[in-house]
């Protein structure tokens, strides 16, 4: 296993509200991406959804997925990688408002209150990286 490393993560993603893009395998085998919040945390990747999400019960199914976290707008640079998923149905909660912290700062809105109002059935996602690679395509794209 690669460890996450909170710098690593800091010197290639500046912004810290982009999603992370998790790929996983959906049951007829066909892969599947999904972008969700995210936070890192001791080497491991933290996302929170509903229990009933589809995406629950495909990585309850396979346990393997891709990632990566990286802005759409040149100069291309992130991190992508491959790990294992674990869902955590206890610490959803908690993860949540970790994220809505993030994410939507501590501003009240229509979403911080829907999100709190279905929090007692949120999970965690928790994504342990085995391999990271980073990239950083600023040197070819500094006229773009």
């Amino acid at each position: 296993m690669q460890k996450l490393d909170s710098t690593e993560i800091n010197r290639f993603i500046p912004d810290v509200k982009i999603p992370i893009r998790i790929a996983f395998i959906k049951p007829n085998g066909i892969p599947g991406v999904i972008s969700l919040w995210y936070t890192y945390n001791d080497g491991k990747i933290y996302c929170a959804t509903q229990k009933t999400a589809k995406i629950v019960s495909y990585l309850q199914k396979n346990s393997v997925c891709g990632f990566e976290i990286a802005a759409d707008n040149p100069p291309y640079k992130g991190i992508r990688g491959e790990g294992t998923v674990k869902i955590l149905n206890d610490k959803g909660t908690d993860f949540l408002e970790i994220l809505m912290d993030k994410y939507l700062g501590e501003k009240d809105s229509t979403l911080s209150k829907f999100l709190r109002d279905n929090s007692k059935t949120e999970v965690a996602i928790e994504i342990t990286p085995h391999k990271i690679f980073n990239y950083d395509y600023s040197k070819r794209m500094n006229d773009v």
